[in-house]
């Protein structure tokens, strides 16, 4: 039996943890009790990549983080994980989608099955980065991720530390702790971090020409620059933007959850 098969994920472990304010003490600490149970999931974007390195910065050497590859990222994405694998020393776990699922899809709706409906999309999504995610969370007690409450409103319910019900693929339910530790932070606050620590950022998200920028990155495609006069995730399924406000565009993998009390 190992060291965290004996901690008991339930609301006394979710005070006991509330009271570490620092967001990087917060995550070395859940490393060192649940060891390679525990894992930063990233997409490169602002947060993801400050996580990495405060963690690394309490003497956590080797982090357990893995990335969703959906076969349709950007070349810059790419580029950021062999970069931050190469400055922090670790290996990033890149997390794929059945090659079968994939084949299926496209025979029967076409290679861009997401322009088609909202449906559509979010079964897109679901082979390609909500399945692959769910793997690796079947393999994890705790799932630390780098969402923030500016960044939406649906998101700026979700908690700091929360537990959630895990569907495993064999159909049982079991509690999972999900962290955010750096929900309370402004988009400002991350950049100033990054900035005063060197850390390495997704070539695209330093780009801005006449005010467009990108804000948030997914696939290829599905992922656009905004201008300075829209909303935040304006740019994802961009089509979809006369019918969906922005807390309806989620590729499904934060959906607010039922937790256990």
């Amino acid at each position: 039996m190992t060291m965290s098969e004996t901690i008991k994920i339930d609301q006394e472990l979710v005070h006991k943890l509330e009271k570490i304010p620092d967001p990087g003490e917060l995550m070395a600490e859940l490393f060192r009790m649940f060891g390679e149970r525990a894992a930063i999931g990233t997409s490169g974007q602002w947060t993801g990549v400050a996580l990495i390195d405060m963690v690394i910065r309490t003497g956590i050497s080797k982090p357990r983080v893995y990335t969703v590859d959906t076969l349709r990222l950007f070349p810059e994405t790419y580029e950021l994980i062999h970069e931050l694998e190469k400055k922090y020393n670790i290996n990033i776990e890149k997390a794929t989608p059945d090659f079968e699922a994939v084949s299926k899809m496209v025979r029967e709706h076409g290679e861009m099955i997401f322009f088609d409906s909202k449906a559509k999309q979010e079964y897109c999504c679901k082979i390609r980065k909500v399945d692959p995610n769910n793997k690796v969370l079947d393999t994890l007690d705790v799932w630390i991720t780098g969402l923030r409450a500016d960044q939406s409103d649906a998101r700026s319910q979700i908690k700091r530390i929360e537990i959630i019900q895990h569907t495993q693929q064999d159909g049982k339910e079991r509690p999972l702790l999900k962290v955010t530790p750096l929900i309370a932070w402004t988009e400002e606050d991350v950049k100033d971090y990054i900035k005063a620590h060197n850390v390495p950022v997704h070539k695209l998200l330093e780009i801005e020409r006449d005010g467009w920028h990108y804000s948030s990155l997914g696939c290829i495609i599905c992922t656009t620059p905004i201008g300075a006069h829209e909303t935040r995730r304006a740019g994802r399924w961009r089509w979809f933007n006369h019918q969906l406000k922005d807390d309806q565009k989620e590729c499904g993998l934060h959906l607010l959850s039922k937790k256990k009390s």
